[in-house]
């Protein structure tokens, strides 16, 4: 199915979705849309999750209980020795780019 629709936008630069494209796309006023720039393109798209602020504080809690004490059983210098083979490995492929 292929339908074209030749938009203007307002003084604002708003335009709206004609009727058709939104019933095509189950589009209504609960739906989030997430606008890309390509080229010199607009791709918009819908958006099933949203992370409210709120949201993201408790997932981020909840992501922070799952990873305590990872570290924990760490010895000491082990961490240190990893970051300075991480830095040298780094090192390493900046020399070589």
């Amino acid at each position: 199915m292929k339908i074209e629709n030749i938009l203007y936008s307002n003084k604002k630069g708003q335009i709206v979705i004609p009727k058709e494209f939104r019933e095509a796309l189950k589009i209504d006023s609960n739906l989030a849309l997430k606008l890309v720039l390509r080229d010199k393109s607009i791709l918009i798209y819908p958006v099933k999750d949203v992370i409210t602020s709120n949201d993201f504080e408790s997932s981020y809690l909840n992501l922070l209980k799952k990873t305590r004490g990872t570290w924990k059983n760490e010895k000491l210098g082990v961490f240190e020795k990893r970051r300075e083979s991480e830095l040298k490995a780094s090192k390493r492929r900046k020399e070589l780019w």
